[in-house]
């Protein structure tokens, strides 16, 4: 079964704002490890957590799920 795309666009939304690893963990109050385990799925995310990440990232839970970093660079022909 493939991983959900939740995590990996946790992960891409975080860089595009520029906030570290250390800065979204210690907002959300867990440590870098386990913030880490979030990004790469190697936890299941609560949807609580998910709300928590959501607010740190200021966007909202749909955004988080139907995010796609191809439209940033969408080039029109």
């Amino acid at each position: 079964m493939a991983k959900s795309n939740v995590y990996l666009n946790i992960r891409k939304i975080r860089e595009l704002k520029n906030l570290t690893r250390e800065y979204v963990a210690g907002e959300l109050k867990m440590s870098m490890s386990g913030y880490g385990k979030i990004e790469r799925g190697e936890v299941d995310l609560t949807v609580t957590k998910l709300m928590e990440i959501s607010k740190v990232l200021d966007v909202s839970i749909e955004f988080i799920f139907k995010f796609d970093v191809t439209i940033f660079f969408n080039e029109t022909k």
